[in-house]
């Protein structure tokens, strides 16, 4: 067996913990049935153990459907940069989820999977999108949180700079206020609507004015060097409108097709000039999410 999960890039500026994208840069788990369960990183930097993020996402979909997975040998090949801000934790757990729900004949669906993956990860954001693909919004739910799927213009691309220093969630987390005022609230919400809004239509114009944020990334902003510059810019290249990709540090810009590559140059350009270093890509959203694949025994 073979599942594929993509990366993805939460939060777009104003849809904290709520808003994706997937992103086609792919964790490639394959599964052999073996005497006991073993885990092998390729020498991706993530651990092995038991507190390795595929097997606890297989753990969790085993008792939520109470029944075993006989165990398997995983072998990981990873294009997701680890502790950037591109998914890699999430496709992890994704990935061992689906796999596990797939070895035992697909008991739960898609929201089940979405509940417990989310449950393990501690917000739903990037599950959601590496699950659905696309642009997803998760949404909070008494019985665990809901995801829609939106398709994301073709005409558009992301602009992603990817720099060499890695920033873990915990630290980037511990940056946020427990309690925000009333007016910012009430900006993130008529922000995240419009970000919906501008996606749904295209809009480009509506774009440039959706993708500001007064929840999280301000207060992350020292722990990203140059995060100003580099969003200033991508717009001054032509994008649309950048921020933060989840947690960081990577930054993350939409621009029309045509002006990608420049945006990236600009990115890169102005990463060096500050002293990081770093690379950039334009990348489509990836439209499917998870995938399972199965080959027959011969």
């Amino acid at each position: 067996m073979k599942v594929r999960v993509p990366a993805s890039s939460a939060n777009l500026g104003p849809g904290f913990d709520s808003f994706a994208v997937a992103l086609p840069l792919l964790a490639e788990f394959e599964l052999r049935p073996a005497k006991t369960w073993s885990f092998d990183a390729n020498g991706h930097g993530v651990p092995d153990g038991e507190d390795n993020l595929f097997l606890i996402g297989a753990r969790a979909v085993t008792k939520a459907a109470r029944a075993n997975v006989p165990p398997q040998q995983v072998t990981l090949r990873s294009a997701i940069p680890v502790a950037r801000g591109l998914g890699s934790s999430a496709a992890a757990i994704v990935g061992g989820a689906v796999a596990a729900n797939a070895l035992l004949g697909e008991p739960l669906d898609r929201r089940s999977l979405l509940r417990i993956a989310s449950d393990v990860e501690g917000h739903a954001d990037n599950v959601a999108a590496a699950l659905y693909g696309a642009l997803t919004v998760a949404v909070p739910d008494a019985g665990g949180p809901v995801a829609t799927r939106i398709p994301f213009p073709s005409a558009w691309r992301v602009c992603v700079f990817i720099p060499g220093a890695s920033l873990l969630t915990a630290d980037a987390r511990g940056m946020l206020s427990r309690e925000v005022p009333r007016a910012d609230a009430v900006f993130n919400l008529a922000h995240a609507a419009a970000l919906v809004a501008a996606i749904l239509r295209s809009d480009g114009a509506l774009l440039s004015l959706a993708m500001d944020d007064r929840l999280h990334q301000p207060a992350r902003t020292s722990l990203v060097p140059a995060l100003a510059e580099i969003i200033a810019a991508s717009r001054g290249a032509g994008a649309f409108g950048a921020a933060l990709s989840g947690a960081g540090p990577s930054v993350l810009a939409i621009a029309p097709a045509r002006l990608a590559p420049r945006v990236v140059a600009a990115m890169e350009e102005t990463a060096a000039q500050s002293g990081v270093s770093g690379r950039g890509r334009v990348l489509r959203v990836r439209a499917a999410g998870a995938q399972v694949s199965i080959s027959e025994a011969r």
